[in-house]
């Protein structure tokens, strides 16, 4: 007999785990900077500078970037900033994990709480979130084929998985100038600066990914004896190089802002009216197909005895992802707001379940709300959650699987009419359906010579179907067919036994002469 072999190739995740940390600082003013009055916010910026996993642990070395935002005490208006790094040594600890696998870390900021000292000095505490995930690539070798055998059956499943064909990291810089509008007043000091970048679409020629996207800048800048806004959106186009790689392959990409520059440069009339902006953009993506494979997981002849071994695998199937985009909508009203400068958004799954032919995804949508107040003309910050629910509907689903969902916030529109905030946002939601399985597969297969004896059996045989019997088995059990009982029983449905049901086996005899 012939035997064809194939390498089954599985992406499984071994360790997700998210853990929490909590930083400290101190700002002290230096002596160029007047006392402080009134602090109006502080926020930050986590960095991850570097990842290493070890035995057990991913070991993470990241870096906040806080700043402040004050009201001095003097007598005319000035608002000031204030800077602070604060790095982080954290260990993210997943049983099983070790040096050759991949990971995956990301982070966001919880929360930034300050206290006053005195008038020159400020304490910080951040609250970070740290997720780990890790992933093994796991390689079996499977027979897919058995060519020539002498009277033999054999028993095939199908398997679907992710092929992963590459991944990649890249940056990109991302510059733009631009000029504020004739309406508003030239700078004295950039306050905040938030860079929001998402995906608008991607597509895939000649082994590289084309990723079209946007970067949304919103700055608060002081100006005029008053806080003022702009917002900008900066289109871009990122090419990232894989080897090896179909049109119709599936990508998954994950960005983020690694930093942020900017420069103020003066306009024709020599005022300090035009932001030079530069980001760096980092790009993680993964590039993959979903295939199926069959793989024998059982054979015997009918006439010779087979040697053969068994081995269980266990891998992760993949079956089915989705991207889905929709909108989320909210009126905010009795606030007090006057003026918005800038919101912040972030979307974050809190819980998800299957029912019937749904898949119902609940989460958040967390809105960092800069403005200023109608009745008092103070400058405030809201914190504002709009739970939010998403359907997706999607064919009957098998027991066991496992759904994981990852949100990320696209647009973010806002208007304020009277006293109405009208929020628009537009979030992705990338669903994966896998299923974990353990499957016994026929590792090694071999025909000898040895004839399976059949004279002395009884020319008809009436079996009774037990519970999980099926008609494979059954014809293992008794050296014949699945097609063989099926043409003797008459059987309209091979998949569906009912216990208690009788099966007539016809022996069947070769005769060689």
């Amino acid at each position: 007999m012939e035997v064809v072999k194939d390498i089954l190739k599985v992406e499984e995740q071994k360790g997700y785990e998210q853990i929490e940390t909590l930083i400290e600082t101190e700002i002290y003013l230096n002596q160029t900077k007047p006392d402080i009055d009134t602090i109006l916010w502080a926020d930050g910026k986590v960095e991850i500078l570097s990842t290493k996993i070890i035995r057990d642990k991913i070991l993470v070395n990241g870096l906040v970037k806080f700043k402040l935002v004050y009201k001095s005490n003097e007598e005319q208006l000035n608002i000031y900033t204030l800077e602070a790094n604060s790095d982080f040594r954290e260990e993210i600890e997943i049983d099983g994990i070790t040096e050759e696998m991949v990971g995956e870390v990301s982070s966001n900021l919880e929360y930034i709480e300050y206290e006053q000292e005195d008038e020159r000095k400020v304490s910080l505490r951040a609250l970070v979130n740290i997720l780990g995930r890790v992933y093994a690539i796991n390689t079996a070798e499977i027979i897919k084929d058995i060519k020539e055998g002498v009277n033999l059956q054999v028993l095939k499943e199908k398997i679907q998985y992710n092929d992963i064909l590459g991944r990649e990291e890249s940056h990109a810089l991302i510059k733009d100038a631009f000029e504020v509008g004739e309406d508003q007043p030239s700078i004295e000091e950039i306050l905040k600066i938030d860079l929001h970048p998402y995906e608008k679409e991607y597509s895939i020629s000649a082994d590289r990914i084309i990723l079209s996207g946007v970067v949304e800048s919103s700055i608060i800048y002081f100006g005029g004896n008053k806080l003022n806004s702009v917002k900008r959106e900066i289109p871009f186009t990122h090419f990232i190089d894989i080897e090896d790689i179909q049109p119709d392959s599936k990508c998954e990409i994950d960005m983020d802002v690694a930093d942020g520059e900017y420069q103020l440069k003066e306009s024709l009339e020599g005022d300090l009216r035009i932001i030079d902006l530069e980001a760096k953009l980092k790009f993680s993506a993964k590039l993959y197909d979903n295939r199926e494979k069959e793989v024998i997981v059982d054979a015997y002849s009918t006439s010779n005895q087979l040697n053969l071994q068994t081995e269980e695998i266990a891998i992760i199937e993949n079956i089915k992802d989705i991207v889905v985009r929709e909108e989320i909508s909210k009126d905010l009203s009795g606030k007090g707001f006057q003026e918005i400068y800038a919101i912040e958004g972030e979307t974050s799954i809190i819980d998800h379940q299957y029912v019937e032919d749904k898949i119902m995804a609940e989460g958040i949508l967390t809105l960092n709300i800069y403005y200023l107040e109608e009745d008092t003309d103070s400058i405030g910050t809201l914190k504002e959650e709009i739970p939010f629910k998403s359907y997706i509907t999607t064919e009957e689903l098998q027991k066991g699987v496992v759904i994981n969902i990852k949100t990320n916030l696209e647009e973010l529109d806002y208007g304020l009419r009277e006293d109405v905030l009208s929020i628009k946002a537009s979030i992705k939601n990338h669903i994966f359906i896998n299923r974990e399985r353990k499957i016994t597969i026929v590792s090694q297969i071999e025909e000898t010579d040895e004839l399976i004896d059949k004279k002395n059996r009884p020319s008809i045989i009436i079996y009774m179907v037990q519970k999980d019997d099926s008609l494979w088995d059954i014809a293992k059990r008794y050296n014949t067919t699945v097609e063989e009982i099926v043409l003797a029983n008459n059987v309209i449905s091979p998949n569906t036994l009912m216990p208690g049901e009788k099966i007539i086996i016809e022996k069947k005899v070769d005769i060689n002469f």
